[in-house]
């Protein structure tokens, strides 16, 4: 953050962000595309809580139309073509496939006769999208068909299965990461890894908020006019660090990418649990969830699950999808957090919808807070916040904003012509890599990679160079080895990428960032917890 003392110290905002997840990135956004000076803080990175630990999708809102909520279906298939248009790059259309049963809610013509209106209600779901993004209609599919497509189905009671599409985030990490480019891009100041340890007040009324760097220990006052609670799972810690109420309740809610060939269709089954799981395909093998806990967990919660936890989701996977035969070793990565809850007959459950809470009747005057719990819907949330605070208008253009990279426009092209006019041949992975990753970007970090030494690969057998790393640190925030494995590039996006990565990429960061011996250990040690 003592990149930006100067700037926090000196100017008076129109609104402080708290928190760097996807809410809070939008909330920062929108803001500042309508005209606000907007600070946002985030104690550690862009996205690194539940807007990167969740299930890759983005949905239309079927399971709101199963209980009846039409309005509410018609919106998250809106706000799932606005994804479509911000960012098509980093999206892929991806069919789902549900066994429908003789029970009256699951048979053929209870589901089809669902799927018949969910399509009219989508009717315009592709306008003006991207043919490759094209979501085709719902369709059903005989038991035979059914059987074929998902492995170890048991065929009693199935009487067919039920098809739709949905969208599949292809780099979740990177495209909250290109949402903060475009915040940063539209004049809000973003600070990650930066605390913000209280508010500040005259009387009743915010006036700031104090923030202390956790980098450098600096801390600071920063002036602001309106502050927005965007925190996740730490949002309870918050309000009652700044006494505030109306805090919600949370569960801890996980994913396994386990470490078993997918086919491209996500599958959908009921567990052990009596909740509905879903098998995703995750570059190449199965990301399943969403496993929660049946009470409430603390806010200061850790939010990996423990041992037993992971053996119980196991268990529940095993029995949703038998032929996997999941053990211990077969995880490769655990995706969790904590996310809003409410508790219904003495079980809890994840929150329906987001909630928007004003604090004015906390005493504090000007603060708000988002209770977020849908990435589809993350920037509606944000939207319909800043319309409460007096920060956005009433009606927004219905053209959602075009995020910076998230369009190829011939990226392949460019980088080929960038290689020629460098003298520059990358290997075909290397390549495929660099396009696949940061699209129009890729051409800048070839020419930084190039200025610096650095388009060797990192370690072999990955594609990533050394020169992406470097480029982490000095265009994209990155100040921490998690911010560059997990997060600002793909080495972790699939477990762990190996030791003689995670290594050079820590030795690359001790020079770009002046560590000391004692905190490369930190930070290897931090990062190898992570993959644990």
């Amino acid at each position: 953050m003592s990149r930006f003392s100067h700037r926090l110290s000196d100017t008076s905002f129109d609104l402080a962000v708290i928190g760097g997840g996807v809410h809070g990135l939008f909330a920062a956004l929108e803001a500042a595309t309508h005209g606000a000076s907007v600070v946002l803080v985030e104690r550690d990175d862009y996205g690194a809580g539940l807007s990167s630990n969740h299930q890759r999708t983005v949905h239309g809102g079927l399971r709101a139309l199963q209980s009846g909520q039409i309005g509410k279906t018609r919106a998250q298939i809106a706000e799932r073509r606005d994804w479509a248009l911000m960012a098509p790059h980093l999206l892929r259309p991806l069919p789902f496939l549900f066994p429908t049963h003789r029970a009256l809610t699951r048979s053929r013509l209870a589901v089809g006769t669902a799927l018949r209106l969910y399509d009219r209600l989508g009717r315009h779901r592709n306008d003006d999208v991207p043919p490759a993004l094209h979501l085709p209609a719902s369709r059903l599919y005989s038991v035979a068909e059914t059987a074929a497509r998902f492995p170890g189905l048991v065929p009693e009671g199935v009487t067919g299965g039920a098809v739709w599409y949905d969208y599949q985030v292809r780099h979740p990490d990177r495209l909250n990461w290109l949402i903060a480019l475009a915040a940063q891009r539209a004049g809000a100041l973003l600070c990650n890894h930066a605390d913000a340890v209280d508010l500040l007040r005259d009387g009743r009324r915010v006036t700031g908020v104090r923030v202390a760097d956790r980098l450098s220990s600096t801390i600071v006052d920063v002036a602001a006019h309106r502050v927005l609670l965007c925190a996740g799972g730490a949002l309870p810690a918050l309000h009652a660090r700044f006494g505030l109420g109306a805090s919600p309740r949370l569960v801890r809610a996980s994913g396994l990418l386990v470490d078993r060939p997918a086919i491209d269709m996500a599958l959908a089954a009921r567990g052990s649990s009596g909740r509905m799981l879903t098998a995703t395909p995750w570059n190449g093998y199965w990301l399943i969830g969403t496993f929660q806990t049946n009470v409430p967990v603390e806010s200061g919660s850790n939010p990996r699950p423990s041992r037993a936890e992971i053996d119980a989701m196991l268990d529940d996977t095993n029995a949703a999808f038998p032929t996997l035969r999941l053990r211990r070793q077969d995880v490769r990565l655990v995706h969790s957090g904590l996310t809003p809850a409410v508790v219904l007959r003495r079980r809890a459950e994840l929150m329906p919808d987001s909630r928007v809470i004003a604090h004015g009747a906390d005493g504090t005057a000007g603060v708000f807070s988002i209770v977020g719990v849908k990435f589809t819907t993350a920037r509606s949330t944000a939207l319909r916040a800043l319309r409460q605070m007096g920060l956005a208008p009433a009606q927004t253009s219905s053209t959602p904003p075009r995020l910076p990279h998230g369009h190829t426009d011939d990226a392949d092209a460019r980088l080929r012509a960038a290689c020629l006019a460098a003298g520059v041949a990358l290997d075909d992975d290397v390549f495929t890599h660099l396009v696949d990753w940061y699209a129009t970007e890729a051409v800048d970090v070839l020419e930084l990679s190039a200025a610096v030494g650095g388009l060797q690969r990192l370690a072999s057998g990955t594609p990533v160079l050394d020169g992406e790393v470097t480029y982490a640190v000095e265009r994209s925030h990155a100040a921490s080895l998690a911010d560059v494995v997990l997060r600002r590039t793909r080495l972790g996006t699939t477990g762990h990428p190996g030791g003689a990565a995670l290594d050079r990429a820590a030795e690359l960061l001790t020079t770009a960032l002046s560590w000391s011996p004692e905190t490369r250990q930190a930070q290897l040690a931090e990062v190898e917890a992570r993959f644990a």
